[in-house]
């Protein structure tokens, strides 16, 4: 579809083959174009080149991944486009993925910008609120991620902190992208861009975008020490107390097997109370290891009840 736009510059919305014949027209002027449009055919992924028309006039092209699915990252959507001063092609971009704006609302930014490169800043503005939408809903899972290490503790913890990780890199990777497609289009046109207010708006965003993927990054890494520490923690106790354990019933045990031998010369055997007088044997023993490892500070807080609940109980 095409639209011409108030201030005399172009903007072609393709859909389908990149290698149609209404492509190889609109970019005929230029022969790595062509080569382009034969590459954007079967490229999958990020892709940035800055070309001169046979005029010396800069062009942006290029391939970019502007939404994918975090939890499947081949669940992606590529948008390839041209860019030149005056002409803005943009191939099997779909424009229902922009949920902040409608049609309407992105054609009247379109048309209030003077040239290309401005409404190429107008659309990646559009993919990075996308963006920020993604990176809220992640904000919102660590929320309540941050809560589940405070009151739970599980097994499972661990697993959602890593899938938080995957999809931060998602996100980090797709922040990068257009940053890295902002600085191509800053070297092609220069000042003819970067002092237009749809340009510094893109930029403010990818900030914003790229702040906040550092900060939930360093949240995460914080949850992941944690975690780690947590289940190191909770490890050295499970060994403590079963050394603990069997240390205390060793006596039980070591006067269990002998008494279980069944020797004919054991005099318990035909003492009127010899059976009393082993069973006090065996606890008194039991005991006595217990208070001699409470007097070396072996036990630590192993066998003291908990009023409450915390962190490392």
């Amino acid at each position: 579809m095409r639209h011409t736009m108030p201030h005399n510059w172009t903007w072609h919305d393709l859909k389908g083959d990149c290698d149609s014949k209404q492509l190889r027209e609109l970019t005929a002027n230029n022969e790595g174009c062509s080569k382009w449009a034969e590459h954007a055919a079967s490229q999958k992924t990020n892709y940035l080149q800055i070309d001169q028309d046979s005029s010396g006039n800069y062009i942006l092209r290029g391939s970019l991944i502007y939404t994918q699915n975090p939890e499947d990252q081949d669940e992606y959507k590529v948008v390839h486009f041209y860019v030149t001063e005056k002409l803005l092609i943009t191939v099997n971009l779909d424009l229902n993925s922009f949920v902040r704006t409608t049609k309407e609302q992105l054609a009247c930014l379109m048309e209030q910008v003077e040239t290309a490169p401005e409404g190429f800043f107008v659309l990646l503005g559009e993919v990075l609120n996308h963006f920020l939408d993604g990176v809220d809903e992640l904000e919102t899972k660590l929320k309540e991620l941050q809560s589940d290490v405070q009151k739970n503790n599980h097994t499972n913890l661990l697993n959602q902190i890593y899938d938080r990780r995957i999809e931060l890199i998602n996100w980090s990777d797709l922040a990068i992208a257009v940053e890295d497609t902002r600085l191509a289009a800053k070297e092609a046109f220069l000042e003819k861009v970067t002092e237009t207010d749809a340009y510094k708006r893109t930029h403010t965003r990818i900030d914003r975008t790229l702040t906040l993927v550092r900060n939930y990054r360093m949240d995460i890494d914080t949850l992941l020490n944690l975690e780690e520490v947590l289940s190191s923690h909770r490890g050295n106790e499970i060994m403590k107390t079963l050394t603990v354990f069997t240390v205390i019933f060793t006596p039980m045990m070591g006067f269990g097997a002998i008494w279980g031998m069944n020797f004919e010369n054991m005099p318990e055997l035909k003492w009127k109370l010899g059976y009393l007088y082993a069973m006090l044997l065996i606890g008194g023993s039991t005991i006595g290891v217990y208070v001699w490892l409470r007097m070396k500070g072996w036990t630590g807080d192993l066998l003291q009840g908990k009023k409450r609940r915390k962190h490392f109980d």
